[in-house]
């Protein structure tokens, strides 16, 4: 159920945050070398890599700067931001408009009003433990309450199993497989449309 975290509105929190979400936070990423380390050092670690970007990419901090930092900058539709577990950074995070190109792409609409979403946790050890579905619903609270969302889309690959798992506990359905989505570590793949609609 998309409402079992109890989740601050965007208005209660300090300057940092946007969303919390019992020992969750979620806060944008900072045009700092602390922040793009961060992100360097999740996306230099293979098992992440198997899921994100691939393990043929890894990413140091040159080319984290260089990727993220027109982000941050408000330069790109994407917004990015870190999780925050009890204080500690965990992982990466991001919300964007679908636009009209994505929503000829995915087949929803395209309103304003439709967001997509991107994440990663970046601790293999933090893997499986509802981390995830936490944000995630913190996110999906933020963008229905605060940025007036209709419609959330994820398009994770058909093989990220876990994953799928975690988007399916915070009320995500899967809608359909988009084949040939783009190249992950030298092939072609398959990933499933899933999305979650504000509650009348």
């Amino acid at each position: 159920d998309l409402h079992s975290f109890p989740t601050r509105r965007s208005s209660d929190l300090d300057d940092q945050n946007i969303a919390e979400a019992q020992d969750i936070a979620i806060r944008r990423m900072r045009d700092t070398e602390a922040d793009f380390s961060l992100v360097a050092g999740w996306l230099s670690d293979q098992r992440v890599l198997k899921f994100y970007e691939g393990r043929d990419n890894p990413h140091d901090i040159g080319m984290v700067r260089e990727k993220y930092r027109p982000l941050v900058r408000g330069e790109d539709d994407a917004v990015p931001c870190i999780m925050i577990l009890r204080g500690t950074p965990i992982g990466y995070i991001q919300y964007y408009p679908v636009g009209v190109e994505g929503s000829k792409y995915y087949r929803v609409d395209a309103s304003e009003t439709t967001f997509g979403i991107d994440l990663f946790i970046g601790d293999p050890d933090l893997w499986g433990k509802g981390i995830g579905t936490r944000a995630l619903s913190a996110l999906t609270d933020y963008l229905f309450e605060s940025l007036g969302a209709r419609l959330i889309v994820i398009d994770p690959r058909v093989t990220n199993h876990r994953a799928i798992r975690s988007y399916e506990k915070c009320g995500f359905r899967k809608v359909k497989v988009i084949p040939n989505q783009g190249l992950h570590e030298g092939l072609f793949t398959h990933s499933w449309l899933i999305t979650l609609e504000r509650e009348a």
